[in-house]
């Protein structure tokens, strides 16, 4: 007799909570407006250039990150799979131009709390954990960066 075992296989993924001092709003604009992306979309010591987004359920979206020091390129991108204008955006994260079959996955929840709002940023398709060198960190990093930006420091 050959046993089955029929329980799902869970995804490697992780979640970063974060809250920023600025509505819901403004929030959800600087993750749907290329201007803004531009400005924090990246780890530190990497910039990033050439940002385009069609934000709606099956448009796409493509960055390239530069290393500033060795002028690597990290071309990224993704598809948007849910849209729910200040609450919910759901998007495929990794090659521009790659299937979303199997792509990872981010699920950002924006959570209001007055005038300030609780950003769950979730990945599935990567394990990731602080001081890991790698997604984790670096999406860390970012969400610092976006922090900043909405406190006015790096534009």
């Amino acid at each position: 007799m050959t046993a089955t075992d029929s329980s799902p296989i869970e995804a490697p993924q992780f979640s970063i909570t974060r809250v920023f001092n600025a509505p819901r709003e403004l929030v959800w604009r600087a993750w749907t407006e290329e201007a803004e992306l531009a400005q924090w979309l990246h780890p530190f010591g990497v910039s990033t250039e050439s940002v385009s987004i069609d934000v709606r359920v099956g448009g796409r979206y493509r960055y390239t990150m530069t290393n500033n020091e060795t002028g690597e390129e990290f071309p990224t991108g993704g598809e948007y799979l849910e849209v729910e204008p200040i609450d919910r955006l759901v998007f495929t994260w990794g090659e521009p131009d790659a299937p979303i079959d199997g792509a990872p996955v981010i699920t950002l929840t924006l959570i209001p709390q007055g005038e300030r709002t609780e950003l769950v940023f979730h990945l599935r398709g990567y394990e990731g954990k602080a001081g890991d060198g790698f997604v984790y960190d670096g999406w860390d990093e970012a969400l610092t960066n976006f922090g900043r930006h909405l406190a006015g420091e790096l534009d």
